[in-house]
């Protein structure tokens, strides 16, 4: 007999250590939001930010000038002649002793007819109307802009985190509440099945409250099947596996809000701030532009450069350019940024009161679910009482069966709606607070 029992006691603590894990791998709101960086959405919204530096880094460039180096080589199918018609004295006139002229056909060759050429040319702006100046302002603020996407991006991951974590909260107290109602069903459904055995009650009751049973059977599965399924689409969201959730703290206190601080809002302003730039890029196109090109160049007839019988080989310049483009189509440009500036701006105060509405319906919400939660707790309350006094009566043969089932079913239903209230004061007061401007995810 020890030894049976020292056997059992193994077994027992090997379920232990293998539940524990289950228990230790319970995530907290808290540990969801630290997990969102983990989510591959987030992930390309930080590697987009990569592609903007490098683009502020080309920009950047063109104040330094280029250099463009180019060799070539070319063969001509015929060889350049120079041709010449000239009149030569040929013979002397004897009667009037002149000179008598003859025209003359001559050629020569021009040139090679193999060509070897090498430039090196280093390009400068002296001048561009301030577009360079403009596109760097530009791109940094792209860049600005970019980095806060990726915040938001973030912000937005946490809030539809939220949304799950509360559900399958929900859920959770749910399938908790229908457990303990279907514990109540099988001690009833004990105590019927004995009563018929003895004769003392109709087989009905005993129908009926297996019915009853099994449907809670049946229940039970189906909202596991629903929790389930949104652990999967958590761990997707944050790409990593999500087995079980902590609880909820509905006590969080409210910031002040400052809607002009938030992510996302201050992608809207950074846009604005773009367009101002795009109206300056436009504007530079009504100036000149003036360059300076200094170039390293050699032509010859072989392959290193050191031949050439017709002309000097060195050929390296010096120059200044102005292009001034009279292309009436530009002040259409200029309007058309213009425009574009109004567009951002109206869309930048169209959000902001936007952003307003949904706060303080969010607010109104959850001052309606704050009076619901009080209603839920006061109806758990008198429908446990209910119930208490039900069971007590069926067990003395005064109520049948179906007032017991649905005192059970009825109390079931009282708790999972107040836990599926406190799963959205939860998730409203969470959503206010990253929709506040102040929460970390906007910093």
């Amino acid at each position: 007999m020890k030894i049976k029992n020292e056997k059992c006691k193994m077994k027992n603590l090997g379920k232990v250590f293998l539940l524990l894990p289950l228990f230790l791998s319970a995530e907290s709101f808290s540990d969801i939001q630290k997990d969102v960086i983990n989510s591959l959405t987030y992930k390309m919204a930080k590697e987009k930010i990569k592609i903007f530096k490098k683009k502020l880094e080309i920009v950047k460039s063109k104040n330094y000038g280029s250099v463009d180096v180019k060799y070539s080589y070319a063969h001509l199918f015929n060889q350049p002649i120079l041709k010449m018609n000239t009149m030569q004295p040929v013979a002397v006139n004897p009667v009037t002793n002149l000179l008598i002229y003859k025209e003359i056909y001559t050629e020569f060759p021009a040139g090679p007819q193999n060509i070897y050429s090498f430039e090196a040319v280093y390009s400068y702006p002296i001048f561009s109307g301030f577009a360079i100046s403009n596109s760097i302002e530009k791109a940094k603020l792209e860049l600005i802009k970019t980095k806060l996407e990726a915040k938001n991006v973030k912000r937005v991951l946490i809030l539809k985190a939220a949304e799950l974590y509360s559900n399958i909260y929900a859920l959770n107290k749910q399938i908790k509440a229908l457990k303990v109602a279907k514990n109540s069903l099988l001690d009833a459904k004990n105590q019927v099945e004995s009563l018929y055995k003895e004769g003392l009650t109709a087989k009905s009751n005993v129908d009926i409250i297996n019915a009853k049973y099994y449907e809670l059977l049946a229940k039970i599965k189906e909202v596991k099947s629903q929790k389930n399924r949104l652990l999967n689409m958590l761990s997707f969201l944050l790409n990593k596996k999500i087995t079980k959730i902590d609880g909820v703290n509905i006590k969080q206190k409210l910031p002040k809000p400052n809607f002009e601080k938030r992510v996302d809002v201050k992608a809207l302003k950074t846009a604005l701030n773009i367009s101002n730039k795009d109206i300056k890029l436009a504007k530079s196109l009504l100036y000149p532009k003036v360059g300076l090109q200094i170039g390293l160049k050699k032509e010859a007839q072989n392959l290193f450069l050191t031949k050439n019988d017709y002309q000097n080989i060195d050929r390296s310049f010096v120059g200044v350019g102005i292009e001034w483009s009279f292309d009436l189509g530009k002040k259409s440009q200029i309007e058309m940024a213009k425009i574009a500036k109004n567009i951002a701006l109206t869309n930048y105060h169209n959000y902001l009161n936007q952003i307003k509405t949904e706060y303080q319906n969010d607010l109104d919400t959850l001052n309606a679910l704050k009076y619901q939660l009080k209603s839920a707790i006061a109806e758990v309350s008198a429908r446990k009482s209910y119930y208490e006094e039900i069971k007590a009566k069926f067990n003395q043969g005064l109520v049948d069966s179906v007032k017991l089932k649905d005192a059970i079913s009825n109390l079931a239903i009282a708790r999972a709606k107040r836990d599926y209230i406190k799963s959205q004061i939860f998730f409203i007061k969470t959503k206010l607070i990253l929709n506040s401007g102040v929460s970390d995810a906007n910093n």
